[in-house]
């Protein structure tokens, strides 16, 4: 049997930035402007809305139970990372409130991410954020740039080394990944991975190749 995998790449909302909200939205205003990021907000809205309206078809026609969930920024799978997510969709998170979703109909959700890299990057970024002036802040990017990037790339392929070791034959895994992410080349090739592409008809096609006996069909 083939191990499936659907890479989605997600944008990110304010919500889940956690403590570091309030100061990342001020950054965004003095950037961009009121008026950009009211629209830059709606946009993402409305990216949460199709990606939900689109989990929910594949929800309908895949039996929950063959669903493996993982999810960028989760260093902790099973029940208490279950439990995470619903603290999240508590408080308005979109990402997690679909992560949920899938849960309920019998998804699987796997530890994703490494704490320590997760760790590193956040007291990198906090520092960025908490920096008192534009120029300090400027000189810790600078500072931190290449680190930032060499820690994504690491994510990734721990990422990747997760789905390895966790995804079974037969099992449907759902990456939810942030667009930056370049997780992909790091996959097992032996993995029948899709990129989403967003497009309903491609990603049902996908989950029914070659699984049509796994597949629920409607009506």
């Amino acid at each position: 049997m083939t191990r499936k995998l659907m890479l989605i790449p997600i944008v990110h909302s304010e919500k889940e930035m956690g403590s570091l909200k309030s100061d990342i939205s001020e950054m965004i205003d003095r950037k961009f402007g009121k008026e950009k990021r009211d629209q830059h907000r709606k946009d993402v809205a409305l990216f949460w809305d199709n990606l939900r309206i689109m989990i929910n078809a594949v929800l309908a026609n895949l039996d929950g139970n063959l669903i493996k969930i993982y999810q960028d920024g989760i260093p902790i799978g099973g029940e208490i990372g279950a439990k995470l997510v619903a603290l999240g969709a508590k408080d308005g998170v979109p990402n997690h409130q679909i992560v949920l979703s899938i849960i309920e109909h019998g998804g699987v959700l796997e530890k994703t991410e490494s704490p320590a890299l997760l760790k590193e990057e956040y007291e990198i970024i906090k520092a960025i954020v908490n920096a008192k002036t534009d120029p300090e802040r400027e000189a810790l990017s600078g500072k931190h740039k290449h680190r930032l990037y060499d820690l994504t790339i690491e994510r990734d392929k721990y990422i990747a080394q997760r789905i390895e070791e966790s995804l079974k034959d037969g099992q449907y895994g759902l990456l939810f990944i942030g667009a930056t992410h370049d997780v992909a080349p790091n996959i097992n090739p032996d993995i029948d991975m899709f990129i989403c592409n967003f497009v309903l008809d491609d990603i049902l096609a996908w989950l029914k190749k070659g699984r049509a006996d796994r597949v629920v069909e409607k009506g």
